[in-house]
């Protein structure tokens, strides 16, 4: 189901000031998610084609990536995560730029084939079945394209739940902690033949993997 904001000047400007003190927040702790941003598509290089993300979250990535001029469709299950996706990026003017869609990533409403890039950022640590996950994602993802996968490391996460906690609260759905899914990710596309390179940064680990050629779209 697409997703059809409806946000006020003051819903975008309120929330943007909540935002922001998040994201200093972060940074004073050593978590930058603009330069995580950056270091991963420094690695992927010029997307090419139609974006997916995966996990629309606050629009962190989609700020980002509409920013940077890519046009993108992302998905997630929660509404009020993607209002905040939506607000942020209508503070941005970028609204226009991002298709928003109320959708489970294990049964993405997309026909085989239909994206030359798949990214997905900061969510593999809340998957429960990472293998009917990715079954779907290689399923909508185009021969040769770019599988992109990033979450936190060690560092990351106990900044994560050293905010939660601060918070009053707990870092909910938390089904594995994020290295094992990171190994359970590379072993998948690994037996699946994708090429994988792997990168670190202070926060983060990166997958950038590439499709292998199964035949003619």
């Amino acid at each position: 189901m697409v997703y059809e904001p409806k946000v006020t000047q003051q819903e975008i400007e309120d929330n943007h000031k909540f935002f922001e003190e998040r994201q200093r927040y972060y940074r004073e702790k050593g978590l930058d998610f603009h330069k995580n941003r950056q270091f991963i598509l420094e690695k992927t290089g010029r997307l090419n084609g139609r974006i997916l993300e995966i996990g629309s979250g606050k629009g962190k990535t989609a700020v980002f990536l509409t920013r940077s001029g890519y046009d993108i469709v992302s998905v997630d299950t929660n509404e009020e995560m993607l209002k905040m996706a939506a607000l942020n990026l209508a503070y941005e003017n970028l609204l226009q730029k991002a298709e928003l869609h109320v959708m489970d990533a294990y049964s993405l409403a997309f026909k085989d084939k239909s994206f030359n890039n798949v990214i997905m950022i900061e969510a593999l640590h809340h998957i429960e079945d990472i293998n009917g996950l990715f079954s779907e994602l290689d399923r909508v993802l185009k021969d040769k394209g770019t599988l992109v996968l990033s979450d936190f490391n060690e560092k990351g996460m106990e900044i994560i739940d050293e905010s939660h906690r601060q918070d009053g609260g707990v870092h909910e759905n938390v089904h594995e902690d994020s290295f094992r899914g990171k190994e359970a990710a590379n072993k998948w596309m690994h037996e699946k033949g994708y090429s994988i390179k792997s990168y670190e940064d202070s926060c983060h680990w990166v997958l950038v993997a590439k499709k292998q050629n199964k035949g003619r779209d």
